[in-house]
């Protein structure tokens, strides 16, 4: 059933992902691993998921450093051991989200939203939830060109106040630059293929071994970043 209906399919990824995240954050530490082994297996398994895991590996430090830090800081040497069960919560927890996205499309994330909420509700949540991973890769992109050009982002440079304020100045406030634009782009888009709040939103069809609709005869989408390729 979950493998043939992509309705069931996605709105089974719907439950299944936030409880994933409440385990890997709240559950003994004893069940990490195993979650651990879980999700980088079912997300290197989707559309460049390892490409996507391959990134995390700029996260990884800076947050590594920064927690170890504040535990060394305020617990001494004996807190390292909790500062790296929270750094391995903390990274886990991206997993889920991760694994979500890749392997699901805007469109099925809409239809399998309709009866839980409106359908212009389930637009505007699946549009905003689609831009986190763009807004992950715009945040490594700068991280790293700012890093290039030899400013102090280092993971052993994160101890210094004039590291958080390259980063704060040369990162963050760019970033949200771009999330402003990407929100105009995206009110844009919809604009264009024909939105209306008092309107029937129409979708990408959903895929089923009994569709019979010939391919040209097919609806297409009037939401951004379906897979029909156009308006």
């Amino acid at each position: 059933m979950l493998r043939y209906d992509p309705l069931v399919r996605t709105r089974f990824k719907l439950v299944v992902t936030p409880l994933a995240t409440s385990l890997v954050l709240l559950g003994p530490p004893w069940l990490l691993p195993p979650m651990a082994l879980l999700l980088l297996w079912a997300t290197a398994r989707c559309p460049k998921g390892t490409a996507a895991l391959w990134q995390l590996r700029y996260i990884a430090p800076v947050q590594g450093t920064v927690i170890a830090l504040l535990y060394l800081l305020k617990f001494g040497p004996g807190g390292l051991t909790a500062a790296a069960l929270v750094w391995s919560r903390m990274m886990l927890m991206l997993l889920p989200g991760l694994w979500f996205f890749l392997s699901t499309q805007s469109h099925q994330v809409v239809r399998a939203l309709r009866g839980i909420l409106s359908s212009h509700q389930a637009l505007i949540l699946s549009t905003t939830l689609s831009l986190l991973p763009r807004l992950t890769r715009e945040a490594t992109e700068l991280y790293q060109l700012q890093l290039w050009r030899g400013h102090p982002l280092a993971p052993s440079q994160f101890w210094r106040p004039k590291a958080w304020q390259a980063l704060t100045k040369l990162v963050l406030l760019p970033l949200l630059i771009r999330v402003i634009r990407l929100s105009q782009q995206q009110a844009t888009a919809l604009q264009a293929r024909g939105y209306r709040p008092d309107a029937t939103l129409t979708h990408f069809p959903m895929e089923a071994p009994n569709d019979q609709t010939p391919p040209g005869r097919r609806h297409t989408s009037r939401c951004p970043g379906a897979a029909d390729g156009g308006p």
